[in-house]
């Protein structure tokens, strides 16, 4: 499961994903970029070879319908192979290449941000893993499946919690701890006691069955949700 959200007070970062694991299960960052002609570089290893792979007149020749555009771009896709070839290094720097697409997969942003100097309009993507912290027993068996902790942050988006007050009460999916519910429906932005309201907290927590609701809310809150139990009947002892 892997979910993409759009980011846009961090610098250098235009995307969150929610995943499990890392991209590849060790790149923190993802730089993906678009060039007509780019899945020719997946079969060369030098500058030469693009050339002549471009120019070529034989049955691997390019389509004429494409060969206008891919030549219009040599120069960038030269840049690629140059910087391909300078980087790729076993656990640094990843490719995968998919007709006019590439995705760059490292865990240093810095280097990944060097592709604006021949794509300026590449897209960077930052791995969220979900805090998945074990399992919680109870004596009897408990009436739903899952649990997730919010974190403790300061709340930038004041709508965040008219917006959660309003996800948890269409739902019926969600079930959130006493305390949470309490403070949900306790807001008023009129209220003298807004200090309350301006950090969530870590004890709140909100129950649900099914990994899909999981999926949606870290789609909507992910930034503001902590860890996650699954919830079961402690074992019978031997």
């Amino acid at each position: 499961m892997a979910l993409l959200k759009s980011v846009k007070d961090v610098p250098n970062i235009d995307y969150y994903e929610y995943r499990n694991t890392e991209f590849y299960n060790k790149y923190t960052y993802r730089a993906k970029l678009s060039i007509p002609g780019l899945g020719y570089t997946y079969y060369v290893k030098t500058l030469e070879e693009l050339v002549d792979r471009v120019h070529e007149k034989g049955y691997r020749r390019i389509p004429l319908s494409r060969k206008t555009d891919v030549v219009a771009n040599l120069e960038k896709l030269c840049a690629f192979v140059d910087w391909r070839n300078t980087h790729k290094k076993p656990g640094h720097v990843t490719f995968r290449v998919e007709q006019d697409s590439a995705a760059v997969y490292s865990n240093d942003l810095e280097l990944l941000l060097t592709l604006k100097e021949f794509c300026p309009d590449i897209k960077t993507t930052k791995t969220q893993l979900e805090q998945f912290a074990g399992t919680k027993y109870f004596i009897n068996k408990p009436k739903h499946n899952y649990r997730i902790y919010l974190k403790s942050a300061y709340i930038k988006d004041k709508n965040f919690i008219k917006d959660l007050a309003d996800t948890v009460k269409k739902s019926k999916e969600l079930v959130p701890s006493n305390a949470l519910n309490y403070w949900l429906k306790s807001f008023n932005p009129n209220n003298s006691q807004l200090w309350r309201y301006t950090y969530t907290s870590s004890t709140h927590s909100i129950d649900y069955d099914n990994e899909s609701t999981l999926s949606y809310l870290m789609l909507m809150y992910g930034d503001m949700l902590g860890k996650r139990y699954k919830l079961e009947k402690r074992p019978d002892p031997v």
